[in-house]
């Protein structure tokens, strides 16, 4: 057994750990070297798994309901797209089973651990699952280089240097609208969309009139009284898109979508109160560890951008998006993608919008639409590349399916380093 193959092993070993059980043990050690004692920080460890563990119950819940009406869209769409969104699971599962995914980690940790050490990031990213992102992107530009692993290893560090860098920008805002404290946001993927909120804020700035649209919470509480209310919203919103799914014809699943919707809209909320008690105790320690070892350096621990799900714009805004993004396929031009597995985890697409837009629905709609337009097109551009990872480790494609893909690996990063791998084949 070679080096690379005992790296492969060692990195499947720790993606295979989950992130309810890998997160508890990465923050327990953490707080060890911050200087808690094991049982303050063995606490804050399993709080943040149990926070984990909750949110993903009530995201299966919502999911679960949701695949139903997503395929009777997807039916209802008659359309003759050729390459198939599988969704995040399956995407990141393959580009972890690759030669280039399986060396990622190794890459990613180190790039983390040099970056800090060079002072040149704030971030230290727990949040190693999620390196599924930078696994995809090494795959990518390993297939479009004809092989060229430095290359492929080189595009996973640049992705990881870019997230780190956008992660440190983004912290303040997302430590204060939230409330996290001491947390930063590399998401690999979550991290692409931030550019394009920006550059969508931007021009909705300087329209007239839809400048000063502004649908946030308090707004709409206001103009719907006890009717705007997380609750209230979701069943409405959830018997809404039911109707437009052809639930019409169950009204009892058309209403326990709308009561699921609407549970999940104020139970997530709560649940990310599991996250700010596991990471303020660790944020305090962290903050004293680094003013006593590093003359106060400010450090940040770098999450899942699913610690941000939980706001009720983002939810919202998120169950809107699931009919505009199949209708935004049908009629993209160039697109080539039929929206599936991932269109009933919309929310996550625009998970950084809320924050960025200071909790504006119409907005987040708007830079939703945009992200997707690209997410579409990224997809589109990586062609049969998923296809090919996912034959090479015996992955067995849909039945009548031309090629594969997942929503959430469409980000421009990988698409842009997977066009310039192409220079090295």
């Amino acid at each position: 057994m070679n080096i690379i193959e005992v790296i492969g092993q060692v990195s499947n070993f720790f993606t295979g750990l989950g992130v309810s059980l890998l997160l508890p043990i990465i923050i327990t050690i953490l707080g060890l070297v911050f200087g808690q004692k094991f049982s303050k920080a063995l606490r804050a460890g399993l709080t943040l798994g149990a926070g984990f563990i909750a949110l993903n119950l009530v995201i299966g819940l919502l999911i679960g309901q949701m695949v139903p009406v997503v395929n009777v869209m997807v039916e209802n769409t008659g359309s003759n797209l050729d390459i198939f969104d599988v969704g995040w699971g399956v995407a990141g599962a393959i580009a972890w089973g690759t030669k280039a995914g399986s060396l990622v980690i190794f890459v990613c940790l180190l790039t983390n651990i040099v970056m800090l050490a060079l002072k040149l990031t704030k971030t230290l990213n727990v949040d190693i699952w999620n390196f599924w992102n930078q696994a995809f992107t090494a795959s990518v530009a390993y297939i479009a280089s004809g092989g060229n692993m430095v290359w492929a290893m080189t595009a996973a560090a640049i992705h990881t240097v870019y997230e780190l860098f956008v992660a440190d920008k983004t912290a303040k805002q997302v430590q204060e609208f939230y409330n996290l404290p001491g947390i930063s946001i590399p998401h690999g993927w979550a991290v692409t969309s931030v550019p394009i909120i920006y550059a969508t804020n931007w021009v909705l700035d300087r329209i007239p009139f839809v400048k000063d649209i502004h649908w946030d919470e308090a707004n709409i509480r206001e103009k719907w009284g006890v009717f705007g209310e997380p609750l209230f919203l979701g069943v409405f919103l959830g018997i809404g898109v039911g109707l437009f799914g052809g639930l019409w014809k169950d009204p009892v699943a058309l209403f326990t979508l709308g009561v699921t919707i609407g549970t999940a809209m104020i139970l997530i909320p709560k649940i990310i109160g599991f996250f700010m008690e596991a990471l303020t105790p660790i944020a305090e320690s962290a903050k004293v560890f680094m003013e006593k070892n590093f003359a106060g350096r400010e450090f940040y621990i770098g999450l899942d951008s699913a610690v941000l799900i939980g706001h009720p714009i983002t939810v919202a805004a998120g169950i809107i998006m699931i009919p505009i993004v199949l209708g935004l396929a049908l009629i993209l031009p160039g697109n080539r993608v039929l929206p599936f597995g991932d269109l009933a985890a919309t929310f996550y697409f625009v998970s950084m919008v809320p924050f960025m837009s200071k909790g504006n629905l119409f907005r987040s709609i708007v830079s939703g639409t945009v992200i997707f337009a690209v997410v579409l097109w990224a997809c589109t551009s990586f062609g049969s590349s998923l296809t090919e990872m996912a034959v090479s480790i015996g992955y067995a494609i849909p039945e009548g399916v031309v090629d594969i893909t997942g929503l959430s690996a469409g980000n421009w990063v990988s698409a842009l380093l997977f066009q310039i791998g192409k220079l090295f084949a």
